[in-house]
């Protein structure tokens, strides 16, 4: 009770000083709490969640190749990979990861009609004749392709999504902006026409509005040199809807060349450089073309904001516990150095140093570890919005971060307090017989000035 008794009395003589060091131990714990919570975040990303993904694997053209491209020279379609140039590249691979599989993505431009107008673009007025169409009919097999496509990421806003499973009806996805341009809803119906032959036509239900969710990549969005590059007249269907309006054929001329884009499937990251690796070895991809992984890509683009966030909250660590803890050990050592005559007096009356230290380290613990226990409550409560705020990343709960920072805490809070014990361990009690004189001349002095004119 003596020491509970003196250490509480103590801190109520100095009680601007123990709500300085509570408060900085409370800042401190959050802060180290926000910072720990972000970068674990981070590495789980960069490790386990990334080892988790199903890379999909594609061959596209490289922006050097597609800066010569011209919307309206069918010509260019004698750059379009076939099937047997797919076939090379798979049977490359094929025998070293039996893991390996495949999808289809094919796309080709369509004529539009009175019933859907393209969204103008600065070559909106060419002849469709030479284009082809001023709208693109991009097909896909499985939603494995969709995840891969090359125009950006969509999601359905009205309506249903593609139906990969159903051959009971052809339907098509369109863009809020051309839905909007030609005043149509889920369930109109529009007519198409065949790229190559104008006179042939079909018909197609708008099954949902879509609308993406990414920025549109170079060449793609308004600065598309044709309406039908531009995304926004983008149409898309299922392999069903497109192989029964006979666009899917090996017979096709001009812009009815299908542009088909298999899109491999890797079973991890593992597995995709090993195929990125083989492919490189039998040389079998052409020249021109660029193997790229749209899941690999797109998965490092979402955790972007993230390993930003994780280095400044690095920095922020570090100046968080460099400057709480020199403070912190500022006060303590204020509130331990300058005791010597209390101290003095104490062990004169027999109180021990054991009793003495412990008395000291109960003054470092009372607003250390309440300023800890309610840093640990704000910042465990806080955590998951704050630092999910902080990354524009969703945050995941752990336990790992908090017992970190309830360790680090109790290590550095004992280590507080054993500074504050050491100054009585090694006080010297040979001061006890010194006088004060000796001790400090400008003490003695000060109190003897004091003395006569209390005399006075």
């Amino acid at each position: 009770m003596f020491v509970l008794r003196n250490s509480w009395a103590a801190l109520g003589r100095h009680k601007v000083r123990a709500v300085l060091m509570c408060l900085v131990a409370l800042l401190v714990t959050v802060g180290s709490i926000y910072g720990c919570t972000v970068i674990h975040q981070k590495d789980y990303a960069e490790h386990q969640s990334y080892d988790a993904l199903t890379p999909a694997a594609v061959i596209r053209p490289t922006a050097a190749t597609l800066k010569d491209r011209s919307a309206s020279d069918s010509a260019w379609t004698k750059h379009y990979l076939s099937w047997e140039d797919y076939n090379k590249i798979y049977q490359a691979t094929a025998s070293k990861d039996s893991q390996i599989g495949y999808t289809i993505a094919e796309s080709v431009p369509v004529r539009q009609s009175d019933s859907v107008k393209a969204i103008t673009t600065a070559d909106a007025d060419t002849n469709e004749n030479k284009t082809g169409g001023n709208l693109t009919l991009q097909s896909f097999y499985t939603d494995q392709a969709m995840d891969a496509n090359e125009y950006g990421t969509i999601k359905v806003v009205e309506g249903k999504d593609l139906n990969f499973e159903s051959n009971e009806e052809t339907s098509v996805l369109v863009s809020r902006e051309l839905a909007n341009k030609n005043g149509l809803k889920v369930g109109s119906e529009i007519t198409l026409g065949n790229p190559q032959k104008a006179s042939e036509t079909f018909k197609v239900k708008v099954s949902g509005i879509y609308e993406y969710t990414d920025a549109a990549p170079t060449g793609f969005g308004a600065d598309a040199k044709a309406a039908k590059d531009n995304r926004d007249n983008v149409l898309y269907c299922t392999y069903f809807t497109f192989a029964t309006n006979g666009l899917d054929t090996t017979d096709g001329k001009g812009w009815g060349i299908p542009d088909l884009n298999i899109v491999f499937t890797t079973p991890n990251p593992a597995g995709y450089d090993t195929f990125v690796k083989e492919l490189r070895k039998a040389k079998v991809v052409p020249d021109g073309y660029l193997i790229s992984s749209p899941t690999i890509i797109k998965y490092e683009k979402s955790i972007a904001p993230l390993v930003a966030s994780s280095r400044n909250m690095l920095i922020m660590l570090v100046l968080v516990w460099s400057i709480g803890g020199l403070l912190l050990l500022i006060m303590v050592l204020m509130g331990s150095c300058p005791r010597r005559d209390e101290i003095g007096n104490a062990l004169l009356l027999g109180v021990t140093k054991a009793r003495l230290g412990w008395q000291f380290m109960l003054e470092v613990f009372y607003p250390l570890l309440i300023g800890w226990g309610l840093g640990l409550i704000i910042g465990g409560t806080t955590a998951h919005s704050a630092c999910s705020a902080l990354a524009s990343y969703s945050m995941r709960t752990n336990g790992a971060v908090m017992w970190k920072v309830v360790w680090i805490g109790l290590g550095f809070t004992l280590l507080m307090a054993i500074i504050a014990m050491l100054r009585v361990a090694f006080f010297n009690t040979n001061e006890l017989f010194v006088s004060p004189f000796e001790r400090d001349p400008l003490e003695h002095e000060h109190r003897h000035e004091f003395t006569a004119e209390s005399e006075h």
